[in-house]
């Protein structure tokens, strides 16, 4: 008896879907390599000051180590991935409360929060693997 694609595609409540390692951490990487470049575009766009100066040079070029060393599935990044990116949405929390909205601040929030989860998966998933043998 054949399955057609929409029977397949189909869960089941006790069903749950498998992420590819791999493709989780190319995408992790993706997302936090266009942050790293909404931070250097940021530069470009709003008016320099000290902070903002500061900010972008430094989580733009962590953000860009942080892409490569998830696309070369370096394991400590797993663990950086989570750090840095977490550390860098607070800050710019803070920044949105302190100076109201602004759009570069969201944007990068959001990459953070997809990017902070996927590492965290990414590190428990290594680490379980470890463990086991």
């Amino acid at each position: 008896m054949m399955e057609t694609l929409k029977e397949r595609q189909k869960l089941k409540p006790s069903q749950s879907v498998k992420i590819a390692k791999r493709d989780l951490e190319v995408t992790a990487s993706a997302v936090i390599g266009v942050a790293a470049y909404v931070h250097y575009l940021q530069l470009f766009i709003l008016k320099i000051t000290l902070p903002t100066l500061i900010a972008a040079l430094v989580f733009g070029t962590i953000y860009l180590i942080l892409s490569m060393g998830l696309a070369k599935s370096v394991k400590i990044f797993y663990l950086l991935g989570m750090i840095f990116p977490f550390v860098g949405a607070t800050l710019a929390v803070i920044r949105l409360h302190l100076y109201g909205f602004e759009a570069f601040s969201v944007i990068n929030i959001g990459f953070d929060v997809f990017v902070v989860p996927a590492c965290a998966f990414l590190f428990i998933k290594y680490r379980r693997n470890k463990e086991t043998g």
